[in-house]
């Protein structure tokens, strides 16, 4: 008898461990469907394809959360283009970046141009790294001390300034030392960035207050390339 109802109190012992173990199994196939479906939603609401790329590439192909932090810098402009102006018109696009074909915006409103035209940015601790030591240039007026959120008319402002002034050969000296200690240069390619950087160099030896390596530490700490 004894043995009998060892038997069946090992059965029910036995179906009740499957049947709680399916129904973990469920709930938890539940949660990676929820998430997936909110990821996505986040996806779809990120207006350029580089964005939309990056955010792939963070949340491990809609697996995981990702920082609303990066979230935010993926929806920005992500756009390799040399030139701001196809941003201000009223249908605006935007260029190719290394991550993703170009394409249209319906709205530049309330949006900045951002990073990561490189690659996906996978933590916020070097931006802000970088933020802290933009701080320095604070009392130069209207330069971007958040270069990951640079403002459409700011970047016109700077690559305007470049095209149009001209370096003498002394100050021409000091931007080449800049260029030549510096990591990053301008930017690693000749994007709005670039030309922004370029503008902001300039008018630091216009005005005098800078050296060679103030520029070289702007540059280095304005990167936006991505990781």
């Amino acid at each position: 008898m004894n043995t009998k109802k060892a038997i069946l109190t090992s059965c029910i012992l036995g179906a009740v461990l499957v049947a709680f173990s399916l129904y973990i199994s469920s709930n938890s196939q539940n949660s990676s469907n929820v998430l997936r479906q909110k990821l996505l939603a986040i996806k779809d609401s990120i207006p350029t394809e580089a964005g939309k790329k990056n955010f792939l590439k963070q949340s491990n192909n809609l697996t995981k959360a990702v920082d609303p932090e990066l979230v935010d810098l993926d929806s920005q402009i992500i756009s390799c283009g040399a030139s701001v102006d196809s941003f201000l018109s009223n249908a605006p696009t935007y260029e190719n970046s290394c991550v993703a074909i170009g394409g249209s915006l319906s709205s530049t409103k309330g949006m900045y141009l951002g990073g990561q035209c490189c690659s996906a940015l996978m933590d916020t601790k070097k931006y802000h790294e970088h933020l802290e030591k933009l701080q320095v240039y604070k009392n130069m007026t209207g330069i971007p001390l958040d270069p990951m959120h640079t403002p459409i008319d700011m970047a016109k402002r700077w690559i305007d300034y470049d095209k149009n002034i001209t370096l003498t050969p002394d100050e021409q000296k000091i931007y080449d030392e800049a260029y030549a200690i510096s990591e990053e240069k301008p930017c690693c390619c000749k994007c709005w960035h670039y030309f922004v950087n370029e503008g902001i160099a300039k008018k630091m030896i216009k005005d005098g207050q800078y050296n060679s390596k103030d520029i070289a530490n702007y540059w280095d700490n304005s990167d936006i390339c991505g990781a």
